[in-house]
């Protein structure tokens, strides 16, 4: 019972996470509909009724039936919708309450002097939330993840404790709604404008919820940086004691092999979660969710001297040789983290996890010859962006490209060469190369780092479980793979020194970097692909298994 006064807590901080922050309108508009605190408590209890339940049995079912997310988006969004219609056209809800005997029921439970609306509509309203419920809480999370799965008396405790500090904050923000109506007659007349505009609201919302329109709301709110109540219950979560071990696999039945935590299971219900790789049972929610950071498919590219990006802007470069250099600026890939481009016939997934600083380049073909695009699962291992395929719906871990579910379990994409350069390094070298256009057909500002200060900041939104403290943890190394043996280098000391030669699993290994482009050579001279990532995530991933080279070791 030690995570029960954080779970209160985290539902409290949770009215303010990007989540949560596109549900608020409804409740607000909601309550001000209604006349009567009674409404508002309807409102407010049928939501924490709705949550609880929909997170143990719909949950559940999305993950053992396969159940799609989209179906709850819908019925969901068509209940709201419907509320909406109610109000705005007031004449609708008397219609539909005379015959189907929803006025008479009512009646029987408020006093005579209540409103013809009864409970019926605020019920709906706190009831239609439920399925479409979902949390960017890390203490959430761990309920899910790690209580419920090993303790379902604990698991329950804790996530109606959640759902207590979730719905307490919730009605302060009703009842101070309602109170401001209050006040102005206008505002309470069933017929009036103000009635029929919170109607339309409802209205829209409602569209937005069933379309799915609403998750990408949800993803802008992160985009903009709007992450502090969820940082701030990390830290917490980080420093206490919760009496609750690292989060053991989720079984899908009592002799499964470790299975999907329930965000991946109910938006990947195609894949056969039995031949996971037993990792995936690592994954976390990482706020957004499937697609909720779009990927771009066939970027727009416009010459490199027309862009106005400074000189020190970091930018992957593909450079075939025969046609001009393709650039792929960072400050437009972390906030889109994949690019699905075509690369002199080759078709090429170039992707950045902002995260962990992994930015590498794959082959979008499939082990089976099958060309894919490749989008954001929204899950996370270790900080490290977990990518599916849209052609079978399989995922992958970024970093190593290696398959985690799917079609394709343990087999690995094939690296495609690039450099990492900075703009003015690209200017220099390629004159003639073309660099990804600001217009993406997403309204993102591209002059803005949705992460701030992260790369040069000690501190993680997605705690690692382990830290080698060995380097820096978000020292920049260069990454190759010799053999079966995995080596990194720091990159920015080898950029100093200009070459290294080393031994690594019984062959020699030449490195050298030219004009900020690095060049692998295995003991036949034959180049080697390469990638870069953050020291923690690649430590955390190899371990004493992997060879780190140093140019500044004796």
């Amino acid at each position: 019972m030690e995570l029960l006064p954080l779970s209160l807590l985290a539902g409290v901080l949770t009215v303010l996470s990007p989540c949560v922050l596109p549900l608020l309108p409804v409740i607000l508009a909601g309550s001000a509909a209604e006349s009567g605190r009674r409404s508002v408590y309807l409102i407010i209890g049928s939501l924490a009724v709705s949550v609880v339940a929909f997170t143990l049995l719909i949950r559940g079912a999305s993950a053992l039936l396969g159940v799609p997310n989209d179906v709850w988006l819908i019925v969901s969004g068509a209940l709201v919708l419907f509320i909406g219609v109610t109000l705005a056209f007031p004449a609708v809800w008397e219609r539909i309450s005379v015959r189907t005997g929803l006025q008479r029921a009512s009646g029987e439970l408020v006093d005579s002097s209540a409103q013809r609306t009864g409970v019926t509509r605020p019920l709906l309203l706190g009831l239609s939330l439920g399925p479409i419920f979902t949390s960017c809480s890390p203490t959430y999370g761990l309920i899910l993840a790690a209580v419920l799965p090993t303790s379902f008396g604990v698991g329950v405790a804790n996530l109606v404790a959640y759902t207590v500090g979730l719905s307490a904050v919730m009605l302060l923000i009703a009842l101070g709604g309602q109170s401001v109506t209050r006040r102005m007659r206008w505002a309470v007349n069933p017929h009036g404008v103000f009635r029929r505009a919170l109607g339309g609201l409802l209205i829209v919302i409602g569209a937005l919820i069933a379309t799915g329109v609403i998750k990408d709301v949800e993803a802008w709110l992160v985009e903009r940086g709007i992450l502090g109540a969820v940082v701030l219950e990390q830290g917490i979560l980080d420093q206490v004691d919760t009496g609750v071990d690292a989060p053991p696999p989720i079984r899908l039945d009592d002799s499964a092999p470790a299975g999907p935590p329930t965000f991946l299971a109910s938006q990947f219900p195609g894949i056969d979660w039995q031949s996971a790789d037993p990792v995936i049972a690592e994954a976390v929610a990482g706020g957004p969710p499937r697609d909720g950071i779009p990927a771009i498919d066939d970027p727009a590219m416009v010459p490199l001297d027309e862009v106005s990006w400074g000189d020190g802007v970091q930018a992957i470069v593909l450079d075939d040789g025969a046609n001009p250099a393709r650039v792929y600026p960072y400050n437009i890939l972390v906030w889109h983290e994949i690019v699905n481009d075509t690369v002199d016939g080759v078709p090429v997934a170039v992707t950045f996890c902002p995260l962990c600083g992994s930015a590498i380049v794959f082959d979008r073909t499939l082990p089976d010859g099958r060309v894919s695009t490749f989008g954001v699962s929204g899950g996370l291992i270790d900080s490290n962006m977990i990518m599916f395929d849209r052609e079978t719906e399989g995922l992958w871990q970024q970093s190593t490209g290696r398959s985690l579910a799917g079609e394709f379990v343990g087999a690995e994409l094939a690296l495609h060469p690039f450099q990492l350069l900075t703009l003015g390094e690209a200017r220099e070298a390629h004159p003639d190369a073309l660099v990804m256009s600001a217009s993406t057909g997403f309204v993102r500002d591209y002059e803005r780092n949705p992460y701030g200060d992260y790369d040069e900041s000690e501190r993680f939104l997605f705690a690692p479980s382990t830290v080698d403290e060995r380097y820096p943890a978000k020292l920049i190394m260069a990454a190759f793979v010799i053999g079966e043996t995995r080596v990194a280098v720091p990159w920015l000391a080898l950029r100093e020194v200009g070459a290294l030669e080393a031994e690594v699993a019984g062959e020699v290994v030449t490195l050298r970097v030219r004009d900020g482009s690095l060049e692998v050579r295995d003991a036949e001279g034959r180049l080697v692909p390469f990638y870069f990532e953050m020291w923690f995530s690649w430590a955390v991933q190899n371990g004493e298994a992997g060879v780190v080279l140093d140019p500044d070791s004796p």
